[in-house]
């Protein structure tokens, strides 16, 4: 297998994340594509879409996260099953947390140490395309 991975330990507990390969960044894509035309075809108001995106966000990182971690056993549970795990077992921050280092893993985001900047500040930057 040639996909990255790194232990993930919050609260005691540890699993395995992993990149995700070529065919799941491309699902994953497809996901967050129709997450967000299904999010602009009607007007709220800002409470309403405030909560739908705080929703969307965590719902977002926990598909990912599911993604990543059926890596750990190809014929177990389906990418949906172990999502539902995700969104009703693990908390907020272990979902937030471990979606930034599968992004990182997966290149979907990159660090970038801005120089002009007298302090070492890190800015998240979206990974660019690469081009074969």
């Amino acid at each position: 297998m040639f996909l990255k991975s790194e232990s993930f330990t919050f609260n005691g507990e540890t699993v395995t994340l992993f990149e995700l390969s070529a065919l799941q960044r491309i699902e994953y894509l497809k996901y967050l594509s129709k997450e967000v035309a299904a999010s602009q075809e009607e007007v709220k108001e800002a409470a309403i879409l405030q909560a739908e995106l705080v929703e969307k966000t965590i719902r977002d990182s926990a598909m990912l996260l599911a993604m990543s971690l059926w890596h750990n056993d190809i014929k177990g549970p389906s990418v949906q099953d172990l999502n539902d795990t995700v969104l009703s077992s693990w908390p907020v921050t272990a979902i937030g947390e471990a979606d930034y280092r599968v992004k990182k893993l997966s290149g979907l985001i990159q660090e970038a140490t801005s120089e002009s900047e007298a302090g070492s500040e890190t800015e998240i930057l979206p990974a660019p395309v690469e081009k074969s």
